[in-house]
């Protein structure tokens, strides 16, 4: 048996899907379900309960993976220690960040992060929150700064900060100084967004609330298209949601014809928090030093140092 077998059954198993996992492995979903055979012959059972587009652990399968991540985190972790046992080895530290983080949470928590650990070298991952989660279960990631509520048994977080949702809307398609909107005043207008797939449960969340202002016409573009978006704002062919913080998204308009202005009469937020997974936590000097660190974050004292944004 080798560890790439057993990082095969945890991928699969944590996915239930053969071609998720694939995905999430760089790798065919053909080659891998021969892996999967493979290891079952080699355990002489069988560890997964096959179905058309879902499958299940079985009893044998159940009993395995429990022991089997505690084995990989095991072999992770290796580096770690030879690391710690060198202290003159600088610690290499892989930190998701999704695109609507703001620039206070990403600027004090690197700042914080040279000050209490300078040895602690990290390497910025940006993508969206689904895609970023997976990775950190996967043990790809050490700590996420992502738009929550996140769940499962496998990840604790922290928030960190919540930031008011906005429009962005073409200057054309409202009269001049305006300074907030209603959802109502968006009806005849598409609402155009990035692939749902990067943050699915927030996407249906938003989806509600439009569907009950009334707002129905829908433009999803291909991936993470944020140049798309602006495209389509500035253009005067949709409207999108910000936050109302220094998120991406909003510094996507900037120098654009593009208003953004506060939505009367709803209270909805972009969650921002830090999260990681709880065994590595615990197991891992690096990870529990990156928790220690967003635990610790003042950014209201971040945030009054700062300059407000400019004005469009």
């Amino acid at each position: 048996m080798d560890l790439i077998g057993l990082r095969y059954f945890v991928a699969v198993a944590e996915e239930r899907n053969f071609t998720r996992a694939a995905a999430r492995l760089h790798m065919a979903a053909s080659p891998l379900s021969r892996r999967i055979k493979d290891l079952e012959r080699e355990f002489g059972a069988a560890l997964f309960v096959r179905a058309h587009h879902h499958i299940e652990l079985t009893r044998a399968g159940a009993a395995l993976l429990p022991r089997a991540l505690d084995v990989l985190e095991r072999v992770d972790g290796l580096a770690d220690v030879v690391r710690e046992a060198d202290a003159t080895t600088p610690r290499q530290a892989v930190i998701g960040i999704a695109p609507e983080v703001s620039a206070t949470v990403r600027d004090t928590f690197l700042a914080d992060l040279a000050a209490a650990h300078p040895d602690i070298v990290p390497r910025l991952y940006p993508a969206s929150t689904e895609p970023l989660l997976r990775d950190l279960r996967a043990g790809q990631v050490d700590l996420a700064l992502v738009h929550g509520p996140v769940g499962g048994a496998e990840v604790d977080s922290r928030f960190l900060e919540r930031q008011p949702v906005g429009v962005a809307v073409g200057s054309d398609l409202i009269s001049a100084g305006r300074t907030s909107i209603t959802l109502a005043d968006l009806t005849d207008i598409p609402f155009a967004s990035i692939n749902h797939d990067s943050a699915p449960e927030i996407y249906r969340n938003l989806d509600d609330l439009l569907d009950r202002h009334g707002i129905r016409k829908r433009i999803t573009l291909t991936g993470d298209n944020f140049a798309g978006l602006a495209h389509l704002v500035a253009s005067g062919q949709a409207f999108t949601l910000v936050g109302l913080g220094n998120g991406m998204a909003n510094r996507l308009f900037y120098g654009e014809p593009v208003a953004i202005l506060p939505i009367d009469g709803l209270r909805a937020a972009i969650t921002t928090v830090a999260a990681w997974r709880s065994n590595r936590a615990g197991a891992e000097r690096l990870v529990a030093d990156l928790v220690t660190t967003a635990e610790a974050l003042d950014l209201q004292a971040a945030a009054s140092g700062m300059a407000p944004p400019a004005a469009r």
